[in-house]
């Protein structure tokens, strides 16, 4: 891929780097001279409007723990810490694109389109989410936002992703697949394959690692000798960037050039962002038994809320006020969305043999005569 240039100094973005790329430091100061619009495409109001989306992520997460913590959701895996690296790149698709997700992604799918309400509706199993409650909780979708239905398997999504590029290709959209895991699902061979295909039939898809270092509790240096995931690439004969997954930016830039130059015919790539998984690894976890304090504190002071905040001050986009205002406004987005979700009750049941087939076949029907027939018979037995 070209790099751009700005008085001469190139945007790094070459593969197969042994350093993460990036074009913000731990701080939030630029590491080249770059201008976000002119080389990013991203105006000033895009760039504050994408630091507001990671900041409604980080919300949208908190109330989802809180709603587990209350017994009003099963269960919860955490997306804090990876809004730079999930956010950052959604912003840089366009909506004919497809994403296939993982348990982290559902908190920013907002910016995919998909409604507050319907976020936590699907958390809770309410009426309003789009999958009626079919689906356990963090396993979102919504065909409105061009997003599959995320399945349980670890790695899925990679290689149901490339199935789909393939089809793509086959019917010539113009449209480019990307798939989310995190760095344990490189250790599946669903990652393999679909790599192996993807570069085979130059598929336009865009494989992305969230690399937060640990698979539940096994840490990355026990899941492969590898120095980084993106050198993989190498193997299947596509390119892999190396990305410092708390600096959004270069994750925007690298994914946005990834994607366009799939959808262009020039084949798949791999993107590895790696971050940190400041929450314990679901809601079931209890990480204190495998990481340190010290460690989780490290990763706190690189937080990607405070990067993207930092570079936006600094470009004098942003200050105190605008923050407390912001943050003011998306409680009460949030609070809001989650009553609306609640009050929606609970999935119809008839919507359990809805929508498998274009018209119910007769067994379908008759199952759901003997159903009415049973909840009959057991209201009035009560």
């Amino acid at each position: 891929m070209e790099a751009h240039k700005r008085k001469g100094v190139p945007i790094p973005i070459q593969p197969f780097t042994e350093e993460p790329l990036r074009l913000l430091d731990e701080q939030g100061n630029p590491v080249v001279d770059f201008d976000p619009e002119e080389h990013l495409g991203l105006s000033p109001s895009r760039l504050v409007k994408l630091y507001e989306d990671m900041v409604l992520t980080r919300e949208v997460d908190r109330m989802c723990w809180l709603l587990q913590r209350s017994g009003k959701a099963a269960f919860h895996i955490s997306i804090t810490g990876h809004e730079g690296a999930i956010v950052g790149s959604f912003y840089a698709l366009r909506p004919e694109d497809w994403i296939n997700g993982y348990y982290r992604t559902p908190p920013a799918m907002h910016v995919r389109g998909i409604r507050l309400a319907e976020i936590f509706a699907q958390l809770m199993g309410t009426a309003l989410d789009p999958l009626k409650g079919r689906q356990m909780p963090g396993h979102l979708g919504a065909k409105k936002a061009q997003s599959f239905t995320y399945g349980s398997g670890v790695g899925l999504a990679h290689v149901v992703g490339m199935g789909m590029a393939r089809a793509l290709q086959y019917r010539k959209t113009g449209g480019v697949v990307v798939t989310y895991g995190g760095e344990g699902s490189t250790s599946e061979p669903h990652f393999h394959s679909a790599l192996n295909f993807a570069g085979v039939y130059r598929l336009p898809l865009v494989v992305m690692i969230v690399n937060n270092q640990y698979a539940i509790s096994v840490p990355r240096t026990q899941q492969t000798a590898a120095k980084t995931i993106a050198e993989k690439g190498k193997a299947y004969g596509l390119p892999g960037f190396y990305l410092d997954g708390n600096d959004p930016l270069i994750v925007y830039h690298v994914m946005r050039q990834a994607a366009d130059r799939a959808r262009a015919g020039g084949g798949p790539a791999l993107i590895e962002a790696l971050t940190y998984r400041l929450d314990p690894h679901s809601s079931a976890d209890d990480d204190r038994k495998y990481r340190s304090e010290e460690e989780v504190k490290h990763w706190w002071e690189r937080d990607t809320l405070k990067r993207m905040r930092h570079f936006l001050t600094l470009k004098g986009l942003w200050d105190e006020e605008k923050e407390e205002a912001l943050k003011e406004r998306v409680r009460l987005d949030v609070e809001r969305a989650v009553e609306e979700a609640e009050a929606a009750g609970l999935p119809r049941v008839e919507e359990l043999f809805e929508e498998v087939y274009g018209e119910r076949p007769w067994h379908l029907t008759r199952q759901w005569e003997e159903l009415q027939a049973e909840m009959q018979e057991q209201e009035g037995g009560h």
